[in-house]
């Protein structure tokens, strides 16, 4: 496969950034300085950027983001963010605002993450929010009908609800949009926690902790041929 390829795909950069960046010679191939983006070699090659190795066995991490940390790679107010914690060469996948917590996804892969958000695969998201009020039923079919917003319709799938605790499902990330669509329906979200993405799962996963998601889970999540 070509260098250029093989690099885009591991990275998650653009063709572009990649061929500049072989151009340039920051990019080790087995050890080796290669400078030709066309240049053929076996998938599994070892590639370094910058004196980073860009590992193919984990493709993508699993990450418990904490309340309070802001889901950017860089903060010019000086705030906890993402990027503070951020592997090397890896990018976030499915924001979460400020005060939501729970899963996020990085990736190094464009093709999966594209995979992951591109809206017509309707990925689902699947959260537990906290709500004000005395949420019932009548909920359920308020969210399925779409509830208009600021930024548009929204419609989520209700789960469950138990107590003040409503657990739903949207297969959209625009910015707050949980938290909009709630509020527009009645109940303004108190604690919103982000359990699942697609058919990855937050489960026992420590706030602050991540977890390595391997090719071989990826192929068994029927993400990969």
């Amino acid at each position: 496969m070509r260098l250029d390829k093989i690099l885009a795909t591991r990275g998650g950069y653009s063709r572009k950034e990649v061929s500049k960046m072989i151009r340039r010679g920051r990019v080790l191939v087995d050890g080796e300085r290669c400078k030709e983006p066309k240049t053929h070699f076996e998938e599994e090659v070892r590639l370094e950027v910058d004196g980073f190795e860009i590992d193919p066995s984990y493709p993508l991490y699993m990450y418990h983001k904490p309340m309070g940390m802001v889901t950017t790679t860089v903060d010019s107010w000086g705030r906890e963010c993402v990027g503070d914690i951020l592997p090397v060469h890896y990018h976030i996948v499915g924001r979460l605002d400020k005060e939501t917590h729970g899963l996020l996804l990085f990736s190094r892969d464009g093709q999966l993450t594209q995979h992951l958000l591109h809206p017509k695969r309707a990925i689902e998201r699947e959260y537990i929010a906290t709500v004000a009020g005395e949420p019932t039923e009548a909920l359920i079919e308020k969210l399925a009908e779409g509830i208009e917003t600021s930024v548009g319709l929204a419609k989520g799938k209700v789960l469950s609800i138990e107590g003040d605790k409503v657990r739903v499902v949207m297969t959209e990330g625009r910015n707050r949009i949980v938290r909009r669509m709630l509020h527009n329906a009645g109940h303004s979200v108190i604690d919103l926690y982000r359990v699942r993405f697609g058919p990855f799962l937050l489960e026992d996963l420590e706030e602050g902790t991540r977890k390595a998601i391997t090719n071989k889970d990826l192929e068994q999540l029927g993400l990969r041929k």
